[in-house]
């Protein structure tokens, strides 16, 4: 009986084609391309808009004007957060102070700017509705930077009354849990846009 199901499998393929022909591998390779075509043109997309991200990143506008600009208002805003426990508080340019607690400069990587940009390229390049996407980076950018206002608060009181965890909280751990968090709100938005694209995408009800 083995023998004879073996037969009735080999007769399925075209008289006179082998399973290692050219034809049968090229189609082999088609179908496995096919399949993992979505793949690739995330992973294209993705890694054209991060490179877009690191050109944008570095030209002198961004790193002396505007990214300048964004430091201060996280220790504005920050400062403003530490005002609440604290007597005195001075906050100049990007820098925070206590008189006789703490000081602490906010630099360029303490911003949450790159996990914001992983997200946004992440939800670019998944394939979704721009309606879907929009609201998506807006929200998850503003998750992110309010968060990184609670990084800098909590770094600053690690710095204050443990310092010798700073730099690994700093580092190590903040650093990491940025990068995870970025991945966790995209993988949760593209659960989300997928979800609503089902939706839209279901036919109507028959009304008769």
């Amino acid at each position: 009986m083995g023998r004879a199901s073996s037969n009735k499998m080999k007769s399925k393929r075209p008289p006179g084609e082998s399973a290692s022909t050219p034809a049968v591998r090229r189609r082999r390779r088609r179908r496995w391309y096919e399949g993992k075509k979505p793949v690739f043109r995330f992973v294209l997309f993705f890694g054209a808009f991060m490179g877009l991200f690191e050109l944008a990143y570095t030209t002198a506008w961004v790193s002396e004007s505007a990214l300048n600009w964004y430091l201060e208002w996280n220790a504005s805003a920050s400062g403003s957060v530490i005002d609440i426990f604290e007597e005195t508080v001075n906050i100049v340019g990007k820098s925070i102070s206590v008189p006789g607690r703490y000081a602490l400069s906010i630099e360029r990587g303490c911003d949450a700017v790159e996990p914001s940009a992983l997200f946004c390229a992440g939800v670019l390049a998944f394939p979704a509705s721009f309606l879907s996407k929009l609201p998506g980076m807006l929200i998850g950018t503003i998750c992110l930077m309010v968060l990184n206002i609670f990084r800098i608060v909590s770094l600053f009181y690690i710095g204050a009354f443990y310092p010798r965890a700073f730099d690994v909280m700093h580092v190590d751990v903040w650093q990491a849990l940025f990068v995870f968090l970025a991945i966790a709100f995209w993988i949760y938005w593209a659960m989300w846009a997928t979800r609503e694209q089902e939706i839209l995408e279901r036919p109507a009800p028959d009304p008769g």
